[in-house]
């Protein structure tokens, strides 16, 4: 298995008021994002977009902030989600 890590950014502060929006949202909390080696020489980020978190769980326009936000953060450093 090429190397391989998983970086887990949450806060619970931030994230319990989407929980308690909508309680399924707690299945993909805290964000995770994995990062691995092609094999290629290339790094890979894989992890989901606030707009697929958004849609799967319905959230309220009121709880949707801080996961833009956080999805922001995710997109920064260069991650991009693969196609």
């Amino acid at each position: 298995m090429p190397p391989t890590r998983v970086l887990i950014h949450g806060n619970a502060k931030q994230g319990t008021p989407l929980m308690l929006a909508a309680p399924s949202v707690a299945l993909d909390l805290p964000l995770r994002v994995l990062v691995r080696d092609d094999c290629q020489g290339s790094t890979r980020a894989s992890f989901h977009t606030a707009a697929e978190l958004e849609s799967a769980h319905l959230l309220p326009a009121a709880t949707r902030r801080w996961l833009w936000r956080s999805g922001w953060f995710l997109t920064r450093g260069r991650a991009r989600r693969p196609r």
